[in-house]
């Protein structure tokens, strides 16, 4: 049973030990990125651990194309994270500075206090100023580099990339790990780079399969992607690497897999390798992750309240359009009902006129033309209201989907100021 079903069962301790004497080491890009969000001393205990077993390290050719892509990226948000914490101290400064307001604060400690904020926020911006000067000096790029020299994959041919983009849409489709979770990113584009984007986690994973396949060896994969194309969970605790995974690099390696987020490769590094990591160094990674996390979280809060306030505007310009089509249709309606009694009345004129000339002869006298006439006006009027028939139904429909949208506009907007509320 455990060889059928290998990523559902526990390895013994033994087994755990051997993998850390054996198996290749493989870094995803998230990892890296994450460097730069950890303090110095944390950062520099990760690249030590990194340093100790970097014989046996591995980055897929395509984690350090990400690493390296996305870089700039991570550094200019650290950037900004000091810019928001300096504008946060000076406002709560501003605060009780106001003499005139609660919370209310004494001259002498408002003096202390100020002192200190200020303080703080100089050495914020000498901080901040340490990651500015990464983007053309980057001292944590150069050690990722010393340590992965000779050991990055090389990149797979063109070809190679669009049979897995083929491969990939199947696997997505069935919910196949790991990428499928990335399933919602455009891969319309004519940029062949940008097309490549939803299947990163797919050519990452392959990248993998084949170096472990050419070295036949099994594989710890060091990763902080949280998605559940990645981690098997359970009422929002993760349990491990998705069982499709373990399978799968079982049936095409014949080697085991393992993976690991940061904070718990520290830890096994500690137990297996004899390092001294300290419980401090991994609850901030953990705090980092849980701020990532949080984060990540808002930004599709915030994406999911921009994508309905452009569904407001849809709405409000589908309903726009919709009075619009109802004002021509009633102007129509008006022209059509005043052209229909015009006819009518014509109609009864010469009905009447012929009725008039047969009773005063005494005998009905075959007037052709005005048979005619009177044939052509019953046409006309009868088209009429064929077509104010028409424009009726057409107003009531447009009423009705009027009614529709303004129901759902105003559950949207009703949402989105619950939202508001709750925030």
């Amino acid at each position: 049973m455990k060889d059928l079903f290998p990523g559902h069962f526990k390895e013994s301790d033994k087994s755990l030990r051997e993998v850390w004497e054996t198996s290749l080491f493989v870094f995803d890009a998230n990892i890296l990125l994450n460097l730069y969000r950890y303090s110095d001393t944390t950062r520099n205990e990760f690249l030590r651990i990194l340093d100790k077993v970097k014989d046996r390290a591995w980055l897929p050719h395509r984690a350090a194309e990400e690493y390296l892509n996305n870089r700039l990226s991570v550094i200019d948000q650290q950037e900004k994270s000091y810019d928001d914490t300096v504008k946060s101290i000076e406002s709560l400064k501003r605060d009780l500075e106001n003499a005139r307001q609660h919370p209310f604060v004494s001259k002498g400690i408002m003096k202390k206090v100020s002192s200190i904020f200020d303080e703080l926020c100089n050495e914020l911006k000498d901080n901040k100023s340490v990651h500015t000067t990464r983007i053309s000096n980057d001292e944590i790029k150069d050690s990722i580099a010393s340590i992965f020299e000779n050991c990055v994959g090389l990149p797979y041919e063109k070809e190679r990339i669009e049979q897995l983009i083929t491969e990939g849409e199947e696997r997505y489709k069935q919910k196949i790990p790991p990428g499928f979770k990335d399933g919602s990113k455009s891969g319309d584009s004519e940029v062949f780079a940008e097309k490549c984007r939803k299947y990163g986690d797919l050519i990452v994973w392959t990248q993998v399969i084949d170096k472990a396949t050419e070295l036949s060896k099994g594989v710890v994969l060091v990763t902080d992607d949280k998605k559940e194309d990645w981690w098997e969970k359970f009422k929002g605790k993760t349990v491990g690497p998705r069982p499709e995974l373990v399978k799968e690099f079982k049936d095409r390696v014949n080697q085991t897999f393992h993976m690991y987020q940061a904070d718990r490769f520290l830890e096994l590094a500690r137990e297996n390798l004899g390092e001294q990591v300290s419980e401090e160094i991994v609850e901030e990674i953990r705090e980092v992750r849980r701020r990532d996390k949080m984060a990540h979280r808002r930004m599709k809060e915030i994406e999911l309240y921009r994508h309905r306030k452009m569904q407001q505007m849809h709405l409000a310009e589908e309903l726009e359009n919709i009075r619009h089509q109802m004002a021509n249709y009633e102007k129509e309606m008006h022209m059509l009902q005043d052209k229909r009694h015009m006819l009518e009345r014509e109609k009864s004129s010469l009905k009447e006129y012929r009725n008039k000339i047969f009773h005063e002869d005494g005998e009905y006298i075959d007037d052709n033309q005005l048979t005619d006439h009177y044939y052509h006006v019953s046409k006309s009027c009868e088209e009429v209201s064929h077509r104010l028939d028409a424009s009726r139904m057409k107003y009531q429909e447009l009423m009705q989907h009027m009614a529709v949208l303004e129901q759902e506009l105003s559950r949207s907007m009703n949402n989105i100021e619950q939202e508001n509320a709750a925030d």
